[in-house]
């Protein structure tokens, strides 16, 4: 008899340290490297560098389009991890917490399940459905994905004093946004599931792996339903500038 699959296929892997550690990279590659504290992950081609332009960013070496903002020491950085998705976020975010990063933000496009949401609108993510595969190489399946509390607090004081309206609620995540189905909306629906997109659970998990803070907040960019898909992102892209630089300006030192 066939024994059941299991993901990760070696069940128990969780309880098992890495072969290869950050630090062990950063060593070899990363040396004398001081990354800022807090990083905003985008996924957005572009935004990177147009909120360094605006910021005054400098350019961070050796990560590509990757910025960090003035300050002494600068406290505050933006990346763009090359990819959408958890493997290209995380690869990222381990890589920066290696030389110093210790909060990771996502702001980030997402699709609406729910109907009560509308393309622009702001959605920050309190949890987020685990239905990807690099978060449950980090945990058990049974851990649920997260965010910091403080920083979700912070994400929630900041875009409330910008007098930017919010929405609270949970995500699923998921690698495959060409295989969602409507038997899956429905679902996800039910369950009062907010938004889709590709990136919260694994960061929410990494982050709880290695003892970091992570939080997400999304702008609606496609709209799900039934009857089928609405995309918008051709005329978002401000209210995602906006949104990330609000929080940027809220970070910076005074």
């Amino acid at each position: 008899m066939t024994p059941k699959a299991t993901f990760p296929r070696l069940a128990a892997k969780v309880r098992h340290p890495s072969l290869i550690e950050p630090r062990q990279f950063a060593r070899q590659y990363l040396a004398g490297v001081h990354a800022p504290t807090r990083f905003f992950v985008v996924w957005q081609r572009g935004l990177a560098p147009q909120l360094a332009r605006r910021f005054r960013g400098r350019r961070f070496h050796p990560f590509s389009e990757t910025y960090a903002f003035p300050g002494a020491p600068p406290s505050v950085g933006i990346t763009y991890p090359r990819g959408v998705g958890g493997p290209a976020t995380v690869i990222r975010s381990e890589e920066l917490a290696a030389v110093g990063a210790r909060e990771f933000i996502g702001v980030g496009y997402a699709g609406a399940i729910s109907p009560d949401l509308a393309p622009g609108d702001v959605v920050v993510c309190d949890s987020a459905v685990r239905d990807e595969g690099t978060s449950h190489h980090y945990a058990h399946p049974d851990v649920l994905a997260r965010p910091s509390d403080s920083l979700t607090r912070w994400i929630e004081q900041s875009l409330a004093a910008a007098n930017i309206p919010f929405r609270k609620g949970e995500s699923w995540t998921t690698d495959a946004p060409y295989r969602e189905t409507r038997a899956e909306l429905r679902h996800y629906r039910r369950r009062g599931v907010l938004t889709v997109e590709m990136e919260a659970a694994a960061m929410f998990i990494f982050a709880r792996h290695r003892g970091l803070r992570a939080a997400s907040v999304l702008v609606v960019s496609d709209v799900l339903r039934e009857k089928g898909w609405k995309p918008h992102f051709h005329r978002l892209g401000d209210t995602l500038a906006t949104v990330t630089s609000v929080l940027i300006r809220a970070s910076r030192p005074r």
